[in-house]
């Protein structure tokens, strides 16, 4: 008789394997040393496991259900993708399941581990993080044949279809607004160290490139990691040991709010004594006092995209355009929470 409280993780407990090592070896996938394969192959007869539809995963047959991996479903940017992807999903008649790795790279390896394992057919994953372990395993799947779109990620794989905001142009616009406005003492809250996140980067490769240009030497970068609650704390910080400064670019609409909350804490007034800017176009943004300029990037197109394209994967839909990258350029929203710089 099948013991229920026998599942895949129990296996691979007891052989001393990833579960990934189980599910490719209950799928009979290459991958695995043949003495490994006894050795689970042993455990689940011991144990009298009978695999069920779920743990047969991607091998045993089609699901219509995507696995979608975000970075913080809390912030507004993600759940407007999440919206566009879920309704090209819905129009093809796939379903979707979601994981949030809360920016941490241990946790997207786990969610993507977790749905490789599990019963969908493809992954569709946004995520800024560039570290070494997370590209590999994503390019291990790839030549197993696993469907994978990234979104907001650079991976040297033509097998991964990519879909991308200039980050670097939108930092550079972003910081250039503020110069063409008579600023030079400009300071940029960045957002995530930890999952070494591309769009923080190009970001910064962009703030750094405006003031490069305008021959504006001090460069004043402080961590937001993506966060409001940081944001908030770095900008009071900032604020403190360069009272100097008339303008903030922060990488993200979300930091830009909490900034605009210590600002306003210290009594300063934006944008009469700080001009602020952010990046992502989140509608909470236009309804701030003031409203908060910002370039703009297209969530819910990119969302859209991003699934439609591993659909027609995941259908042999393929033409000669699925494989390249997408580049999208930000848009523009000029607010009230930048202004020119009055003469002393």
């Amino acid at each position: 008789m099948k013991n229920k409280s026998i599942d895949i993780y129990k296996i691979a407990d007891e052989a001393g394997v990833s579960k990934s090592t189980v599910s490719r070896v209950i799928n009979n996938k290459a991958g695995v040393s043949e003495i490994t394969r006894e050795k689970v192959s042993k455990v689940i007869k011991d144990l009298n496991y009978k695999p069920n539809s779920s743990a047969k995963g991607l091998a045993s047959k089609k699901t219509n259900t995507i696995g979608l991996v975000i970075s913080d479903i809390t912030d507004p940017f993600f759940s407007i993708f999440v919206k566009g992807a879920e309704r090209k999903a819905m129009e093809a008649n796939y379903n979707m399941m979601l994981a949030n790795s809360h920016w941490v790279v241990e946790e997207e390896l786990k969610c993507i581990q977790m749905f490789e394992e599990g019963r969908v057919d493809g992954i569709l994953m946004i995520s800024g993080g560039s570290e070494e372990r997370l590209d590999s395993y994503l390019n291990s799947l790839a030549s197993h044949n696993l469907d994978i779109v990234v979104v907001d990620r650079k991976i040297n794989n033509e097998k991964i279809p990519k879909i991308n905001s200039d980050n670097i142009d939108a930092g550079y616009r972003a910081t250039k607004h503020l110069i063409d406005l008579g600023h030079k003492n400009i300071a940029h809250i960045k957002g995530e160290d930890v999952a070494s996140s591309d769009a923080s980067k190009d970001r910064v490769a962009g703030y750094k490139k405006a003031l490069a240009e305008a021959g504006i030497k001090e460069e004043i970068i402080y961590p937001g990691y993506f966060a409001r609650e940081e944001a908030y704390k770095s900008t009071i910080k900032m604020l403190q040991e360069h009272p100097e400064l008339t303008a903030i670019f922060y990488a993200s609409d979300m930091m830009a709010i909490g900034g605009l909350k210590a600002i306003k804490e210290m009594n300063l007034k934006i944008p009469d004594d700080i001009s602020i800017i952010g990046i992502d176009g989140i509608e909470m943004a236009a309804f701030m006092d003031p409203p908060i300029t910002t370039l703009a990037q297209p969530a819910y197109e990119m969302g859209y995209l991003g699934m439609e394209k591993l659909i027609k994967k995941l259908e042999g839909e393929v033409d000669d355009s699925h494989s390249e990258d997408v580049i999208f350029r930000m848009e523009l929203k000029n607010r009230e929470s930048t202004t020119r710089l009055k003469k002393v």
